[in-house]
């Protein structure tokens, strides 16, 4: 008991400095000009990508301060132990690992889904201009098929043996991923009133960061859900097959950080090569 109360006294306060040092982050000038794809950025269009790139890495923040709470808070009562990585082991509130990854992207897509309650008012007024396409496909095609993958198995698991086992996760991963799609349609094809030529462009700009960051977390999360699903059981003789699922197991939860950091509000390559802008903001927004 007394080793879970340092552990917890430790998580806790790890969270409020991550939360703090989050919350009072600075958004450089880097990370500015390459959302907008280019140096110099005016003050004020400056000024929206500050707040926008703000915004998700709060949210972020928060989301996995608040996994971490949780953490502390269920893990303890009901599993009676905290630990680091418990795929298999522990329910998934007991392990730190999944509940901080997990509040992180539920805290990034939260970022983005106010656009699910903007108002259809502006339908008289949009432009008509085409729409490009802001999703990487390879990506969301994986996402969908990890997604319907598990919940099939899981499904069909419950089906023949009458044991839940993961159905509550698959849920779970479902519901992340019906949030992802519905957050990556209001990005593309929600309309938008004709404006300048410059806030079409930081709109464009926004958008396609968002589109395409949505998608990373959606396949992260999947990829989390899917890491989970693969653990065995804790068992006192470890089966060759069970090993080879603890591999599995542990290697989703490596590349679904990976994942997540692809999806982060930030520049990703090496400042000597800032002036090539990782977004393509589409031809024309709508």
């Amino acid at each position: 008991m007394a080793n879970s109360l340092y552990l917890v006294i430790a998580v806790l306060a790890v969270g409020v400095v991550a939360l703090v040092l989050g919350l009072r982050a600075r958004v450089s000038v880097r990370d500015v000009e390459w959302l907008a794809g280019k140096q110099a950025v005016p003050a004020a269009e400056a000024e929206v990508y500050r707040r926008y790139l703000q915004r998700h890495r709060r949210h972020r923040i928060v989301g996995a301060s608040i996994g971490a709470i949780l953490h502390v808070s269920i893990g303890l009562p009901y599993e009676q132990r905290l630990v680091l990585i418990g795929a298999g082991d522990v329910g998934p509130l007991a392990d730190l690992f999944f509940s901080v990854v997990t509040g992180a992207v539920i805290g990034a897509l939260s970022a983005e889904t106010y656009r699910l309650r903007q108002p259809r008012s502006t339908v008289a007024a949009a432009s008509l201009a085409p729409r490009a396409p802001v999703a990487p496909p390879g990506v969301v095609r994986a996402a969908r098929i990890l997604t319907c993958a598990v919940l099939l198995w899981t499904i069909g698991s419950f089906c023949v043996t009458g044991y839940p086992g993961g159905l509550h996760l698959a849920a779970f991963g479902t519901a992340l991923a019906i949030v992802a799609e519905a957050t990556r349609y209001a990005v593309t094809a929600r309309r938008r009133p004709v404006r300048s030529a410059r806030a079409v462009e930081v709109d464009s700009r926004i958008r396609a960061f968002a589109g395409e960051t949505v998608s990373w977390l959606q396949l992260t999360a999947a990829t989390l859900v899917v890491a989970w699903l693969l653990a065995p059981p804790q068992v006192p003789d470890e089966s060759p097959w069970n090993v080879l699922l603890r591999v599995l197991s542990v290697g989703g939860l490596i590349v679904s950080v990976v994942l997540l950091l692809r999806a982060a509000p930030r520049q990703r390559q090496r400042p000597r090569r800032r002036q090539r802008a990782p977004l393509v903001a589409p031809v024309g927004v709508s």
